[in-house]
């Protein structure tokens, strides 16, 4: 059995293009798909440490909640397709339940934040991020995604959302990120 777990951002839903297109990419390849969706998060977390630790601690929670009951071990492969700060938690959450799996879990880290990186484990998945990305240092992400030794695609002034605010660019950058695993 295969199982896909989307982990969004705070503001970047499940509805949003790339989570949406990754839900559908999974069903149709076989995949359980599982949408978490965080809820009462601090508002205005940008730049505040406190506030994003909150929000980390909240989001991780809600996580913990709606995955407590699912047999890991049962399945053969394990996608976590993460979000901004969905791929912090989705690599705080893969710790957390290594000893109950059968197989290791892959990682689509798209926009993920600096923090990630300290959680991650090496060569367990792709990383997605943009040049004009206001929540992290561009530098930083792409340097700390070579040290672990995951394939890092960058896209040319898109932000936050992988978008630049020009349709046709962001569309095409949404259908290069569906094709890369």
């Amino acid at each position: 059995m295969k199982l896909c777990v989307l982990f969004p951002g705070v503001g970047y839903t499940v509805d949003r293009p790339l989570l949406y297109y990754s839900k559908k990419k999974a069903l149709k390849l076989g995949y359980e798909v599982i949408e978490l969706k965080f809820k009462d998060l601090p508002k205005d977390i940008k730049g505040d440490k406190e506030k994003q630790k909150e929000a980390y601690r909240l989001c991780l929670e809600q996580a913990e909640k709606k995955l407590k009951d699912i047999d890991w071990g049962s399945y053969s492969d394990i996608l976590f397709v993460g979000k901004s700060i969905g791929t912090v938690i989705a690599a705080s959450y893969a710790q957390s339940i290594e000893d109950k799996l059968k197989t290791e879990i892959r990682f689509l880290y798209m926009t993920p934040l600096a923090e990630t990186f300290s959680l991650a484990r090496p060569k367990s998945g792709i990383v997605f991020t943009g040049t004009a990305d206001p929540w992290v240092v561009h530098e930083e992400i792409v340097e700390a995604a070579k040290k672990l030794e995951l394939p890092c695609y960058i896209y040319e002034n898109a932000n936050h959302s992988l978008e630049t605010g020009d349709v046709a660019r962001d569309i095409e950058i949404a259908g290069d990120v569906m094709s890369r695993w």
